[in-house]
């Protein structure tokens, strides 16, 4: 597959992170654990190792689960397209998105709304931490800069916010 191709299917996985996510009330940030949800669409051959390497990998890091199915409190949303090219080379788009709670928000409600039926339909998302075509030539390779990416770019960061 081209890098046209992953693009592409990065770009359609950003969208579906808009339209297939639970209700915001479902979001939660007050516990230690910063929630991590994989999503993984593309080349059915190179996604199980590639999502048992991250769920390893990411696991092992300090206050993270991770999960890859809908699940209650996830902070981020890991979008991960995996394509194999000629020669056996995988490479993935690969996006990243934070979510926060509506309790973390103030939103305007007009006069004559239903605020609290407003507010259990609402989902914010903001920050797009990272977005990246990664090419590897295995899928241990893949998963180790994804991880690394991830760590660096995105953990980092939200462990810094903390201890502001």
């Amino acid at each position: 597959m081209s890098s046209r191709v992953v693009a592409g299917a990065s770009a359609i996985a950003l969208a579906a992170i808009v339209t297939v996510t639970p209700p915001a009330s479902a979001q939660g940030t007050g516990g230690a654990d910063v929630v991590i949800r994989l999503r993984l669409a593309g080349d059915r051959a190179t996604l199980p190792p590639i999502r048992s390497c991250l769920v390893d990998k990411l696991s092992q890091m300090p206050d993270v689960k991770v999960a890859t199915a809908p699940t209650v409190g996830a902070r981020f949303i890991v979008d991960i397209v995996a394509a194999k090219a000629a020669g056996e080379n995988i490479s993935a788009g690969l996006v990243v998105a934070q979510t926060f709670p509506t309790e973390e928000f103030r939103p305007r409600i007009k006069e004559g709304e239903d605020a609290i039926a407003l507010l259990a339909t609402i989902r914010y998302f903001t920050l797009l931490r990272l977005h990246e075509l990664l090419p590897a030539q295995t899928s241990d390779a893949l998963c180790a800069r994804i991880a690394d990416d991830i760590s660096d770019k995105v953990l980092a960061k939200e462990y810094t916010e903390r201890d502001d």
